[in-house]
């Protein structure tokens, strides 16, 4: 059985708080947490490292001085650090391809981590569904039913000044009674007019168990049958935690009136 679910944010990190709160936090036991992946998209792609920590009201301490590299199987691609963007390493260089094996390698502090991905087959978004609210607004209604996670941005603009709104929305081929009872979520709703965007990311097996074991730790606990807390899964080696991805993404544009 498939379920959607629904998270709408300003703002997305894998590496906050929830993340690092899963690993023994003591000045012995810091653990570096890796954010990103690849996708199929010309431009630039990103990873994201940081530090646990201790202090939830604390961002993550940004690791700025480590050597990141993936591999094709074929040939290395460095990922620089953007100093712009503290712990945020970029490459322009690498596009991700259906069937290939990638290769996350991290150097830092002396010590090595690894994570091996490939992607799931891309498809198409669905046709776009829209409903008029009682309140005049226009509200985004999610009926993707390939396992998928899709980034949804609506822009528009108030007296001149620029407005956005952002959410995320996860199709996962899991069955779990926890997600069948999960919190209900706001409605992703924008004036009309308003330009939404649609960035749809294939997920394998592994990567929709990653987003399982997160989002019930962060996100479906409170509902009708809560989780215990647990160790959010991961692929990379040991003594790092977080999810290195490769998606293959399918994106448009609209404006809705």
């Amino acid at each position: 059985m498939k379920k959607t679910l629904i998270i709408l944010i300003i703002l997305l990190s894998w590496q906050c708080e929830e993340i690092a709160d899963q690993g023994l936090k003591t000045d012995n036991n810091i653990l570096l947490v890796v954010d990103g992946g690849i996708t199929n998209e010309l431009g630039t792609q990103e990873i994201k490292l940081s530090l646990t920590f201790d202090n939830l009201g604390q961002d993550p301490p940004p690791v700025t001085d480590a050597l990141v590299i993936i591999n094709d199987e074929e040939n290395n691609y460095l990922f620089t650090h953007d100093e712009s963007r503290p712990g945020t390493y970029t490459n322009n260089a690498l596009v991700a391809l259906f069937g290939k094996v990638y290769i996350l390698y991290i150097q830092y502090n002396g010590e090595e981590y690894y994570a091996f991905a490939t992607a799931d087959v891309g498809t198409s978004l669905p046709p776009l569904t829209v409903e008029e609210t009682e309140t005049g607004e226009m509200e985004y209604i999610h009926t993707e039913s390939i396992p998928s996670m899709t980034n949804v941005r609506a822009e528009w603009e108030v007296d001149g000044s620029a407005q956005e709104r952002e959410g995320f929305f996860y199709t996962l081929d899991v069955v779990d009674i926890t997600k069948t009872f999960a919190p209900e979520k706001e409605p992703f709703t924008f004036p009309k007019g308003a330009t939404l965007h649609r960035r749809k990311y294939s997920l394998t097996p592994d990567h929709q168990n990653f987003l399982r074991s997160f989002l019930s730790e962060v996100d479906w606990r409170g509902g009708g049958f809560d989780t215990a807390p647990g160790n959010v899964l991961s692929n990379l080696s040991e003594g790092a935690v977080g999810y290195f991805y490769v998606s293959m993404v399918d994106t448009d544009s609209t404006i809705v009136e």
